[in-house]
């Protein structure tokens, strides 16, 4: 027997036996890219407060012909500045039974008015435009505010520098929830959430772990983290396999069990209450389908003096930020159609939540 022939087993054996190995390194690549933080807020937090904040776009390398170039308000660093607040308290929340503390912002208008929470996208914080500028919306329609970073983001703790999908950034949610309830005795029937991106995930799992939460607008949400994973995997060229890969390097790796809660199920749970889903069509981060489920489960389950509204529009910015040319598709339609979005904002929680002063 030649030494090639009998060599062959071995090298059978190794590849086998490293199979594993090679397998859930490949995994842990793909979730620790997909899943890394960004505490410094992606640079929003150099450049805004809540006196003072614009909008700093990124480009998402597309072909500007093939998508809508709206007009929007993003023109300059004071193209906003009828929305900058005149004053805000800091304050640090507690999430209980856990090491972590959240750094927040908040503004308040009116003590017998309602209170609505903003919950940020992925590698961002509070300081950003997508959470601030709806926020002064609601604020100059006399709600009170409230906007916090996320743990792993911004001024709040690192637990491990990685996002879980919400599967742990919805405890924080409630946190607020629960800290707005006991420090300004305001009733749960008081009191919505704003998610923008990774923050409406957040946000539509803790609408439907805690029935008491009472009304909540979801800005480009994803449905399921499964058809993230799948998706992304599929844009980059990759293959398919690695999604379980990198759901089963997250388990190991953090404990999170990045598909155990989806926000689709906050539409199948929606009962009695309310929900607001919106997105721009164009949109290529997450795709359309994700705000359309959502929109189908809340529409088809939505009972009685329940509330589902949906907005889905065409929207995308071509735009010359800090120099650098691009064309940006997610979370635009407050930047694009402001006006509509204020007041389909400001009308949905009009609609949903009560006075605290009205609540026996």
């Amino acid at each position: 027997m030649s030494l090639m022939k009998r060599s062959i087993p071995a090298i059978l054996i190794i590849l086998i036996s490293s199979a594993p190995l090679v397998y859930y390194q490949l995994g842990s690549l793909v979730y620790e890219q997909a899943a890394a933080t960004n505490p410094d807020c992606s640079g929003h937090s150099k450049y805004n407060t809540p006196d003072k904040f614009s909008s700093h776009l990124w480009d998402e390398k597309l072909e500007e012909g093939l998508y809508h170039e709206n007009d929007t308000i993003a023109k300059d660093e004071t193209s906003m500045s009828h929305y900058w607040f005149n004053e805000w308290k800091n304050v640090t929340i507690d999430v209980p039974d856990e090491p972590i503390t959240l750094s927040a912002w908040v503004m308040e208008a009116n003590e017998s008015r309602p209170w609505v929470i903003f919950a940020h996208g992925i590698r961002s914080c509070k300081a950003n435009h997508e959470v601030l500028l709806p926020a002064a919306m609601l604020h100059q329609a006399d709600f009170n505010v409230v906007l916090f970073d996320m743990r792993d983001h911004g001024e709040s703790s690192v637990e491990d520098g990685l996002v879980s999908a919400g599967q742990r950034e919805y405890r924080d949610v409630l946190a607020v929830w629960q800290w707005i309830q006991t420090s300004h005795d305001v009733p749960p029937q008081s009191i919505g959430a704003v998610g923008i991106s990774l923050g409406a995930g957040a946000v539509a799992i803790a609408f439907d772990q805690e029935p008491d939460l009472q009304a909540i607008f979801l800005d480009s949400s994803f449905s399921s983290m499964d058809l993230i994973i799948q998706e992304e995997l599929e844009f980059g060229g990759f293959p398919l396999f690695l999604k379980d890969a990198s759901i089963f390097a997250g388990k190991l790796q953090s404990g999170d069990n990045l598909v155990k809660h989806e926000p689709l199920s906050a539409g199948v749970n929606i009962g009695n209450r309310s929900m607001f889903i919106t997105q721009s069509n164009d949109d290529v981060r997450i795709k359309i389908h994700h705000g359309k489920s959502l929109c189908g489960a809340a529409t088809s389950n939505v009972e009685n003096d329940g509330y589902v509204e949906c907005w889905f529009e065409n929207s995308s910015i071509a735009h010359d930020d800090s120099g650098q040319a691009g064309v940006l598709s997610h979370i635009t339609l407050m930047l694009t159609q402001p006006d509509l979005y204020e007041e389909k904002l400001v009308g949905f929680f009009e609609q949903s939540l009560s006075n605290s002063s009205s609540v026996d």
